[in-house]
């Protein structure tokens, strides 16, 4: 009988750690594809892409800092461009002069919408998968970023599994699982978020309850929140 040859290739981690790094480059590279390096640079791009997701499109530089995993005087570096083309504000807090908020100007809010395509890029990409490969790959996000947050490479996320109102599996028996008490409300693998706005970080005994008991599983029905 004659032998099958083998593939002799890498281990399926670092090929899965090579497609991640390929999406990653990707992301970083269309940007100076399309301006160069006389135009707005991906950490200007991702400044103004976080401000534009907050509910009052503002932040103090530390959490900008803190959210992007860059170092204070990078951020404000950064920052300081930013507001050198008007895409943001700089404003002392009355109350601790020494406390800077950055706000989003509609001239940043709409550079940052234009350039950064990548959400839709993304999401259209998607949308060649399944349902259910949808939902499988949402459920391998979550594990990825708690993995590093664990490690300390990346910061609390706000996320379902790490949020003091999320009860993993109250409902055991239904298609819909899990249950926010924020919302008051059952719902599936489907409905996790990677970034909610209600999230309060859950104290030490909460988090190793939700890690422990949370198991990805794909769910079919979800309820919205």
């Amino acid at each position: 009988m004659t032998a099958v040859p083998m593939i002799n290739q890498d281990s399926l981690p670092d090929r899965l750690v090579t497609g991640l790094s390929k999406i990653g480059l990707a992301m970083k590279s269309r940007t100076w594809r399309r301006k160069g390096r006389q135009g707005i640079g991906p950490l200007q791009i991702q400044v103004l892409t976080f401000l534009r997701s907050r509910p009052n499109h503002s932040a103090t530089v530390s959490t900008i800092a803190r959210e992007l995993s860059v170092k204070l005087p990078t951020a404000s570096e950064v920052i300081r461009t930013l507001e050198q083309k008007r895409f943001v504000r700089r404003r002392r807090r009355e109350a601790d002069n020494r406390v800077v908020t950055v706000h989003l100007t509609a001239l940043g809010a709409k550079t940052g919408h234009v350039e950064n395509r990548w959400p839709e890029i993304l999401a259209s990409a998607t949308e060649n998968l399944s349902a259910q490969e949808q939902v499988s790959l949402l459920g391998t996000l979550v594990k990825l970023i708690r993995a590093l947050q664990l490690q300390g490479e990346i910061p609390i996320a706000r996320m379902c599994v790490s949020c003091e109102h999320f009860q993993p599996h109250a409902n055991k028996e239904s298609e819909l699982p899990h249950h926010c008490n924020f919302y008051n409300v059952a719902f599936g693998d489907q409905a996790f978020r990677l970034d909610c706005h209600e999230y309060v970080e859950a104290s030490k005994s909460g988090l190793a309850h939700n890690l422990d008991s949370d198991h990805v599983e794909p769910q079919a029905q979800v309820a919205q929140m």
